[in-house]
Protein backbone atom coordinates (compact mmCIF):
# COMPACT_ATOMS: atom_id res chain seq x y z
CA UNK A 1 0.00 0.00 0.00
CA UNK A 2 1.22 3.75 -0.43
CA UNK A 3 3.63 4.72 -2.84
CA UNK A 4 6.40 1.49 -3.69
CA UNK A 5 9.29 4.10 -3.24
CA UNK A 6 8.50 4.00 0.46
CA UNK A 7 6.48 0.58 1.39
CA UNK A 8 6.98 -0.62 4.93
CA UNK A 9 5.35 -3.65 5.80
CA UNK A 10 7.10 -3.82 8.76
CA UNK A 11 5.91 -0.22 10.05
CA UNK A 12 2.77 1.36 11.22
CA UNK A 13 0.25 2.28 8.33
CA UNK A 14 0.36 5.14 7.74
CA UNK A 15 -2.77 7.29 7.40
CA UNK A 16 -3.06 10.68 6.05
CA UNK A 17 -6.37 12.83 6.80
CA UNK A 18 -6.76 15.88 4.40
CA UNK A 19 -9.58 17.80 6.09
CA UNK A 20 -10.97 20.99 7.59
CA UNK A 21 -11.79 22.10 11.35
CA UNK A 22 -14.29 19.06 12.02
CA UNK A 23 -11.31 17.09 12.30
CA UNK A 24 -9.75 18.60 15.35
CA UNK A 25 -12.28 20.72 16.94
CA UNK A 26 -14.57 19.69 19.83
CA UNK A 27 -17.86 20.22 22.10
CA UNK A 28 -15.92 23.38 23.35
CA UNK A 29 -13.39 24.31 20.59
CA UNK A 30 -10.06 23.36 18.97
CA UNK A 31 -8.23 20.16 20.45
CA UNK A 32 -4.48 19.01 19.72
CA UNK A 33 -4.14 16.56 17.12
CA UNK A 34 -3.62 13.55 19.04
CA UNK A 35 -7.04 13.83 21.43
CA UNK A 36 -8.35 10.28 21.66
CA UNK A 37 -12.03 11.50 20.91
CA UNK A 38 -11.92 12.98 17.74
CA UNK A 39 -12.84 11.42 14.21
CA UNK A 40 -9.56 10.80 12.76
CA UNK A 41 -7.91 8.98 15.95
CA UNK A 42 -11.02 7.22 16.25
CA UNK A 43 -11.11 5.69 13.14
CA UNK A 44 -7.67 4.45 13.34
CA UNK A 45 -8.00 2.47 16.66
CA UNK A 46 -10.84 1.08 14.88
CA UNK A 47 -8.55 0.41 12.01
CA UNK A 48 -5.71 -0.95 14.41
CA UNK A 49 -8.30 -3.39 15.84
CA UNK A 50 -9.53 -4.37 12.90
CA UNK A 51 -6.15 -5.24 11.08
CA UNK A 52 -4.20 -5.79 14.66
CA UNK A 53 -1.51 -3.39 13.19
CA UNK A 54 -0.26 0.15 14.08
CA UNK A 55 -1.82 2.61 12.44
CA UNK A 56 -0.01 6.51 12.86
CA UNK A 57 -2.14 9.37 11.78
CA UNK A 58 -1.19 12.60 9.80
CA UNK A 59 -3.87 15.35 9.91
CA UNK A 60 -3.58 18.52 7.58
CA UNK A 61 -6.41 20.62 8.79
CA UNK A 62 -6.85 24.38 9.63
CA UNK A 63 -10.30 26.43 10.33
CA UNK A 64 -11.83 27.09 6.68
CA UNK A 65 -10.11 24.58 4.59
CA UNK A 66 -11.75 24.19 1.21
CA UNK A 67 -11.05 23.08 -1.81
CA UNK A 68 -8.97 25.90 -3.18
CA UNK A 69 -6.70 25.63 -0.41
CA UNK A 70 -6.73 22.09 -0.63
CA UNK A 71 -6.11 22.25 -4.72
CA UNK A 72 -3.09 24.11 -3.82
CA UNK A 73 -2.22 21.83 -1.00
CA UNK A 74 -2.40 18.50 -3.25
CA UNK A 75 -0.29 20.37 -6.37
CA UNK A 76 2.20 22.49 -4.98
CA UNK A 77 2.94 22.54 -1.24
CA UNK A 78 5.39 19.41 -1.28
CA UNK A 79 5.55 18.70 2.74
CA UNK A 80 1.41 17.65 1.58
CA UNK A 81 2.88 16.08 -1.69
CA UNK A 82 5.65 14.34 -0.64
CA UNK A 83 6.11 13.41 2.93
CA UNK A 84 2.44 12.96 3.70
CA UNK A 85 0.16 11.73 0.76
CA UNK A 86 2.86 9.73 -1.25
CA UNK A 87 4.35 7.93 1.87
CA UNK A 88 0.39 7.27 2.79
CA UNK A 89 -1.25 3.78 2.91
CA UNK A 90 -4.43 5.43 3.11
CA UNK A 91 -6.33 8.28 3.21
CA UNK A 92 -9.37 10.25 4.27
CA UNK A 93 -10.77 13.34 2.85
CA UNK A 94 -12.96 15.27 5.07
CA UNK A 95 -13.65 18.48 2.63
CA UNK A 96 -16.02 20.73 1.46
CA UNK A 97 -18.26 21.72 4.67
CA UNK A 98 -16.92 25.54 4.42
CA UNK A 99 -17.70 25.47 0.73
CA UNK A 100 -21.13 24.76 0.74
CA UNK A 101 -22.05 26.83 3.57
CA UNK A 102 -24.36 29.67 2.74
CA UNK A 103 -22.57 33.13 2.10
CA UNK A 104 -24.26 36.04 3.01
CA UNK A 105 -21.68 38.67 2.22
CA UNK A 106 -19.37 37.98 -0.90
CA UNK A 107 -16.06 36.00 -0.12
CA UNK A 108 -14.24 38.50 -1.80
CA UNK A 109 -14.45 40.84 0.68
CA UNK A 110 -13.85 38.06 3.72
CA UNK A 111 -10.69 37.96 2.01
CA UNK A 112 -9.87 41.24 2.09
CA UNK A 113 -9.90 41.36 5.69
CA UNK A 114 -6.12 40.83 6.13
CA UNK A 115 -5.23 43.31 4.25
CA UNK A 116 -7.35 46.32 5.97
CA UNK A 117 -5.15 48.80 7.64
CA UNK A 118 -4.95 50.28 10.55
CA UNK A 119 -5.97 47.61 12.65
CA UNK A 120 -8.56 49.84 14.58
CA UNK A 121 -10.24 49.83 10.75
CA UNK A 122 -9.88 46.14 10.64
CA UNK A 123 -11.86 45.40 13.31
CA UNK A 124 -14.46 47.46 12.51
CA UNK A 125 -14.50 46.00 9.29
CA UNK A 126 -14.24 42.47 10.31
CA UNK A 127 -17.11 42.94 13.04
CA UNK A 128 -19.48 44.71 10.01
CA UNK A 129 -18.91 41.85 7.90
CA UNK A 130 -20.03 39.38 10.85
CA UNK A 131 -23.22 41.70 11.35
CA UNK A 132 -24.27 41.44 8.05
CA UNK A 133 -23.50 37.81 6.84
CA UNK A 134 -26.76 36.32 8.54
CA UNK A 135 -28.35 39.01 7.58
CA UNK A 136 -27.40 38.40 4.11
CA UNK A 137 -28.18 34.63 3.96
CA UNK A 138 -31.92 35.29 5.56
CA UNK A 139 -32.29 38.04 2.63
CA UNK A 140 -31.25 35.49 0.03
CA UNK A 141 -32.62 32.92 1.43
CA UNK A 142 -29.48 30.57 1.30
CA UNK A 143 -29.57 29.81 -2.06
CA UNK A 144 -25.61 31.47 -2.45
CA UNK A 145 -22.79 28.82 -1.49
CA UNK A 146 -19.12 30.14 -0.52
CA UNK A 147 -17.86 28.37 -3.61
CA UNK A 148 -20.66 27.30 -6.70
CA UNK A 149 -21.25 24.08 -7.29
CA UNK A 150 -19.12 24.02 -10.59
CA UNK A 151 -15.93 25.34 -9.15
CA UNK A 152 -16.84 22.88 -6.40
CA UNK A 153 -17.13 19.97 -8.84
CA UNK A 154 -14.50 20.99 -11.16
CA UNK A 155 -11.80 21.59 -7.58
CA UNK A 156 -12.76 18.56 -5.98
CA UNK A 157 -12.47 16.39 -8.99
CA UNK A 158 -8.70 17.55 -9.70
CA UNK A 159 -7.48 17.01 -6.10
CA UNK A 160 -9.16 12.91 -6.09
CA UNK A 161 -7.11 13.14 -9.28
CA UNK A 162 -3.97 14.18 -7.94
CA UNK A 163 -4.28 12.93 -4.08
CA UNK A 164 -5.01 9.15 -6.11
CA UNK A 165 -2.13 9.65 -7.93
CA UNK A 166 0.28 10.47 -5.41
CA UNK A 167 -0.99 7.97 -2.92
CA UNK A 168 -0.56 5.57 -6.11
CA UNK A 169 -4.42 4.57 -5.73
CA UNK A 170 -4.42 3.84 -1.76
CA UNK A 171 -7.52 2.80 0.17
CA UNK A 172 -9.76 5.72 0.27
CA UNK A 173 -12.28 7.24 2.00
CA UNK A 174 -14.44 10.48 1.43
CA UNK A 175 -16.43 12.22 4.56
CA UNK A 176 -19.61 14.14 3.54
CA UNK A 177 -20.34 17.74 4.12
CA UNK A 178 -21.77 18.54 7.67
CA UNK A 179 -25.01 21.27 8.03
CA UNK A 180 -25.21 23.66 11.02
CA UNK A 181 -27.27 25.01 13.54
CA UNK A 182 -26.33 27.94 13.58
CA UNK A 183 -27.48 31.52 13.52
CA UNK A 184 -24.27 33.07 11.18
CA UNK A 185 -25.47 30.89 8.37
CA UNK A 186 -28.97 32.30 9.27
CA UNK A 187 -30.30 28.81 10.46
CA UNK A 188 -30.73 27.45 6.98
CA UNK A 189 -29.19 25.18 4.53
CA UNK A 190 -31.37 24.61 1.20
CA UNK A 191 -27.82 23.47 -0.78
CA UNK A 192 -27.02 21.02 1.47
CA UNK A 193 -28.77 17.77 0.10
CA UNK A 194 -28.00 18.50 -3.25
CA UNK A 195 -23.93 19.56 -2.47
CA UNK A 196 -23.86 15.96 -0.32
CA UNK A 197 -24.86 14.34 -3.76
CA UNK A 198 -22.71 16.42 -5.62
CA UNK A 199 -20.08 14.75 -3.61
CA UNK A 200 -21.21 11.37 -3.54
CA UNK A 201 -21.12 11.32 -7.64
CA UNK A 202 -17.44 12.77 -7.43
CA UNK A 203 -16.42 10.48 -5.01
CA UNK A 204 -18.17 7.14 -6.51
CA UNK A 205 -16.28 8.55 -10.27
CA UNK A 206 -12.60 8.25 -8.41
CA UNK A 207 -13.80 4.87 -6.10
CA UNK A 208 -13.27 6.60 -3.37
CA UNK A 209 -16.17 5.05 -0.59
CA UNK A 210 -18.14 7.88 0.58
CA UNK A 211 -19.64 8.31 4.49
CA UNK A 212 -22.37 10.74 4.95
CA UNK A 213 -21.71 13.02 8.10
CA UNK A 214 -24.98 14.59 8.59
CA UNK A 215 -27.10 11.53 9.84
CA UNK A 216 -24.00 11.22 12.50
CA UNK A 217 -24.45 14.64 13.52
CA UNK A 218 -28.15 14.80 14.15
CA UNK A 219 -29.08 12.61 17.25
CA UNK A 220 -26.49 14.49 18.53
CA UNK A 221 -27.38 17.84 17.54
CA UNK A 222 -28.35 19.71 20.67
CA UNK A 223 -24.68 18.74 21.93
CA UNK A 224 -23.48 20.67 18.88
CA UNK A 225 -20.42 23.25 20.31
CA UNK A 226 -21.99 26.80 20.92
CA UNK A 227 -21.08 27.82 17.42
CA UNK A 228 -23.66 25.63 15.65
CA UNK A 229 -21.44 23.75 13.48
CA UNK A 230 -18.40 21.88 15.39
CA UNK A 231 -19.00 18.06 16.90
CA UNK A 232 -19.53 16.70 20.13
CA UNK A 233 -17.35 13.63 20.70
CA UNK A 234 -19.93 11.48 20.47
CA UNK A 235 -20.75 12.12 16.60
CA UNK A 236 -16.46 11.65 15.95
CA UNK A 237 -17.10 8.58 17.57
CA UNK A 238 -19.71 7.69 15.25
CA UNK A 239 -17.99 9.29 12.06
CA UNK A 240 -14.50 7.76 13.10
CA UNK A 241 -16.03 4.08 13.25
CA UNK A 242 -17.91 4.99 10.02
CA UNK A 243 -15.16 5.68 8.10
CA UNK A 244 -13.40 2.46 9.62
CA UNK A 245 -16.00 0.60 8.71
CA UNK A 246 -15.55 1.93 4.69
CA UNK A 247 -11.80 2.06 4.96
CA UNK A 248 -11.03 -1.43 6.36
CA UNK A 249 -12.62 -3.63 3.53
CA UNK A 250 -10.23 -1.69 1.09
CA UNK A 251 -7.32 -2.45 3.32
CA UNK A 252 -7.59 -6.16 3.50
CA UNK A 253 -8.66 -6.36 -0.63
CA UNK A 254 -12.11 -7.00 0.50
CA UNK A 255 -13.35 -4.44 -2.08
CA UNK A 256 -11.80 -2.06 -4.18
CA UNK A 257 -9.25 0.79 -3.95
CA UNK A 258 -9.11 3.43 -5.66
CA UNK A 259 -6.55 2.58 -7.98
CA UNK A 260 -4.24 4.55 -9.85
CA UNK A 261 -4.85 6.84 -12.76
CA UNK A 262 -4.36 5.25 -15.94
CA UNK A 263 -3.19 2.04 -14.15
CA UNK A 264 -6.32 0.51 -13.48
CA UNK A 265 -6.07 -2.22 -15.77
CA UNK A 266 -2.47 -3.16 -14.54
CA UNK A 267 -3.57 -4.62 -11.59
CA UNK A 268 -1.24 -2.08 -9.63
Amino acid sequence: MGSPLYADPDGPLRLAVIADSTAFTGPAGPLLPDEPGLYPNVAARAVEDAIGRRVAVTVVAHPGTGVRGTYYDVTKNRHVMFEVLMRADAVILGLGSFDHAPAGVPPVLEAMVQHVRPRSLRKRYRALLRAVHPLGVRLTLGRFTRVPAGEFERLLDRILHEVRSLTWGAPGVMLGPTSHRSGYYGNVHPQHRARVDLQRRLAERHRYAFVESWPLVEPWIEKLNVDGIHWPFETHEAVGAAIAGALVPQITGESPKPGIPGYEDTGL
